[in-house]
């Protein structure tokens, strides 16, 4: 997956002509990711200030757990430890329940999505090879950390630590998942007010409408009204099956979905009609493979995923002599000293 379109060799950065042959690469590249510990680079005599001296339009994308300034610096940075200290993990959880760590890498996903906000940012004004070359300097902590601005701030502007609430959000009401008669389950956001009146009609509870503890969102958030059409909405869920519940809820307007499994999206035909996933060769065993398609769709450009992922040094040939010009023997050499 992570390795689909990408060219990947293998470079011995602790020889010499290894780093020479990285430093010959850095004057044709215009973005370099790394993610090793700050101060790394530095040792191998490959610091961000050589390389932009290398290529002063070089964009440099620095991804570590604790960012390059700090007192945690200098610590290994994993995605797990990024999770939890960035409040994440305290609040993801059932209530009075242990903090429960993501079922995926999430902190990694989401700062490299940051990170790559950030370069387009700073292609802005570099000039390829002659200006504009940067520092990028991300954490994994602190894009996930911004996505729970508003957790911080009330914390800050109350003096209370805000607690996990499960599938809740502490803001809106209802907003939770429900399991139905099948055994399947669907998740709900209907908070808004008309929504909400129709849904309790819907249910057979109009007189929720007229009682000030449900009527607005502000009231249905305290506990115990929360508690209350909580329980309102699973029973009326759980006494149907899925398509029911959907088919329903759909002609007025009330939101709500299933909740896929692997196997429910493989079957879905919105998924396939839209090719959110696609079926590939492995290329180096031929084995055939689906994986989820690229999330955006360009008009003008589209792109397209043309490889699953390649071993390591699979592209060792085609990128130093195609790219950077090295002969056969010269491969030959750094192959059998062990630089690539």
């Amino acid at each position: 997956m992570l390795g689909r379109n990408k060219f990947p060799i293998t470079l011995n950065l602790k020889a010499d002509a290894g780093r020479q042959v990285f430093l010959n690469l850095m004057k044709k590249t215009d973005v370099l990711i790394e993610n090793m510990r700050p101060g790394a680079l530095d040792k191998l005599g490959l610091s961000h200030d050589c390389l932009l001296e290398t290529n002063p339009g070089l964009v440099i994308g620095n991804i570590s757990g604790y960012g390059r300034t700090g007192p945690y610096s200098s610590l290994p940075g994993f995605g797990t430890l990024a999770e939890g200290y960035s409040g994440f993990t305290y609040l993801n959880a059932q209530p009075g329940g242990p903090p429960t760590n993501a079922p995926l890498a999430l902190a990694d996903y989401i700062a490299g999505i940051h990170l790559a906000f950030a370069v387009m940012i700073a292609l802005k004004s570099q000039k390829r090879n002659v200006s504009g070359g940067q520092s990028i300097d991300v954490s994994l902590y602190e894009p996930l950390f911004s996505l729970l601005g508003p957790d911080f701030l009330t914390s800050f502007l109350t003096g209370e630590t805000p607690q996990a609430r499960g599938n809740e959000l502490s803001y809106v009401m209802p907003r939770n998942n429900y399991r139905t008669r099948d055994e399947k389950w669907v998740t709900m956001s209907c908070s808004s007010e008309k929504p909400f009146a129709r849904l309790m009609e819907m249910i057979g509870r109009p007189d929720m409408n007229a009682d000030p503890r449900y009527n607005t969102n502000s009231a249905r958030i305290q506990d115990e009204n929360r508690k209350v059409v909580n329980t309102v909405i699973a029973k009326w869920v759980g006494e149907r099956e899925l398509d029911e519940v959907l088919d329903q809820c759909s002609k007025l307007g009330i939101t709500i979905g299933p909740i896929a499994s692997m196997k429910d999206i493989a079957a879905d035909t919105h998924y396939q009609e839209r090719r959110s996933f696609i079926d590939l060769d492995d290329p180096a065993t031929g084995v055939p493979l689906k994986m989820p398609n690229q999330a955006f769709r360009f008009q003008a450009t589209p792109g397209k995923v043309r490889f699953a992922g390649l071993p390591l040094g699979a592209a060792n040939e085609v990128i130093l002599s195609d790219l950077l010009g090295y002969t056969p023997d010269q491969i030959r050499d750094m192959t059998q000293n062990k630089v690539i």
